[in-house]
């Protein structure tokens, strides 16, 4: 009978051998490092009544922003929301447990907040700021 026997990882390969398992998204410091080089919009830099045009994968989504720093929007579109509905933007996600709070950004799913619980989209594939600015009343 022949025994295996299993090596150890060289010290400082640890990392290097994770990095070709996982997507770097999967960690914590991958995900900040990929969010924090996509393109994205956060909500506390933007004024009420200022309109986002968000696409997703599946569907596609205005926000008119009510209060940008508690990230209060209304939201339409997507098969979720045909009516307007005011929600909250939790942030960007890449589907597991870490958010980057407050903002949208392009290649993240968008964790919502809303009454019945949450919401999570497909992944962003463009989101822009209009000139135009909502009334808000």
């Amino acid at each position: 009978m022949q025994s295996s026997q299993i090596e150890p990882v060289p010290p400082g390969s640890w990392s290097e051998a994770v990095d070709q398992v996982l997507p770097k998204r999967s960690s914590l410091e991958g995900f900040a490092a990929e969010a924090g080089q996509a393109h994205g919009v956060s909500l506390e830099t933007l004024s009420a009544g200022a309109v986002l045009w968000v696409e997703t994968r599946n569907s596609f989504y205005r926000m008119v922003v009510l209060d940008g720093p508690e990230r209060r929007v209304r939201i339409t579109g997507g098969a979720v929301f045909p009516a307007e509905t005011e929600v909250v933007v939790a942030g960007a996600t890449a589907g597991g447990s870490a958010v980057k709070v407050g903002w949208i950004v392009e290649g993240f799913r968008l964790e919502l907040t809303t009454d019945a619980g949450p919401v999570t989209t497909s992944r962003v594939k463009a989101v822009t700021v209009d000139d135009e600015v909502a009334d808000i009343d």
